[in-house]
């Protein structure tokens, strides 16, 4: 799940139009039954227009540096290390049960490096060169062998939005944004990712209504490098699916849906509902979660209960019970 992008995107959101500010912020996503995940991350900027990103998510460790060299261009190094448990390798389910003889060992460190153009005032295009090193273990050995390499590869990211505003640390927008993206590398195999993603949001009243749709396809894919679908936060992350649990599908394509109807009841007190649906290759999932989400102190607090809707051929599952606690601290 590419929950450092959210932290980063939270952090900007957070952040206030000053330079000489660093900006810290929190958040503990909780899953039944055993999945608690931290995400904590610091930004920092100065008036010379360099801006660097700290964050650790679940098991890895991430950083970045940027520098602005014109008002639309800016220069950015990223820098990320999962010692264990990289790709969710700990977590592989087979029919909707988590089989703990088919997960396997992995750690990762890959970096990036490019230039972010701003094209107009609503798209920005990020481009960049990777570099991608794998261990794997606990795997036949051809897909060990796949991995024993180091990974070059290329990357743009197009992000394109007409927001007027953002709340809940920029999980939730009013208007929409859309983003499409291609990585390709290449090592001791050559493999892609593709995806495209569009969301939006409108309040009307104490109603807010919200959906979105991804779809995602891939090259040459295999357990380590599959695009991992699951999850039942309430964060803007198009891999998550409501109901199932996080990296609970691993595909080579799908296309999802997601949409959501909060009701304010009083102050900040809100209740919501969500579902989504996934459709892949021999594989149709739907979901469906009651939340409710309340600010106290400045904290962001959401808790729900989430229930899958089994695919054909498969047993009964359990419902999913999640919890996020988020707040950001502002400092000099």
């Amino acid at each position: 799940m590419r929950t450092e992008l959210m932290i980063i995107a939270a952090l900007a959101v957070a952040a206030p139009a000053r330079a000489d500010t660093r900006l810290w912020f929190a958040s503990l996503n909780f899953e039944t039954t055993t999945l608690v995940v931290p995400a904590i991350g610091v930004r920092s900027t100065d008036d010379r227009g360099h801006e660097w990103n700290a964050w650790l998510t679940g098991w890895t460790v991430g950083a970045d540096w940027s520098v602005a060299r014109t008002p639309r261009r800016r220069w950015r190094v990223v820098a990320r290390v999962t010692p264990v448990n990289a790709h969710s390798s700990n977590y592989i389910y087979v029919d909707g049960q988590r089989d703990l003889a088919a997960s396997f060992s992995a750690a990762s460190i890959d970096a990036a490096a490019g230039a972010e153009v701003v094209h107009s005032p609503r798209w920005t295009g990020h481009y960049r060169g990777l570099f991608l090193y794998d261990r794997i273990r606990g795997v036949p050995a051809r897909l060990r062998e796949a991995w024993n390499h180091p990974f070059a590869g290329i990357a743009t990211v197009q992000r394109y939005s007409r927001v007027r505003s953002e709340t809940r640390f920029g999980s939730r927008w009013e208007g929409w944004k859309a983003e499409a993206a291609a990585e390709i590398y290449s090592g001791g195999h050559t493999w892609s990712r593709l995806r495209a993603s569009a969301g939006g949001g409108h309040r009307r009243g104490p109603v807010f209504l919200s959906a979105g749709a991804a779809a995602i396809s891939g090259q040459s894919l295999d357990t380590v490098s599959a695009f991992l679908i699951g999850g039942s936060w309430n964060l803007a992350v198009p891999d998550l699916l409501v109901g199932y649990r996080y990296a609970e599908f691993r595909v080579n394509r799908a296309a999802t849906a997601a949409g959501g109807v909060d009701l304010r009841l009083r102050g900040a007190l809100e209740v919501g509902v969500r579902g989504a649906m996934m459709k892949a290759p021999g594989l149709a999932a739907r979901g469906a979660a009651l939340q409710i989400t309340t600010l106290w102190n400045g904290a962001l607090f959401e808790a729900g209960v989430a229930r899958p809707y089994t695919p054909g051929g498969q047993g009964p599952r359990r419902p999913v019970l999640f919890a996020t606690v988020t707040a950001a601290l502002v400092g000099r």
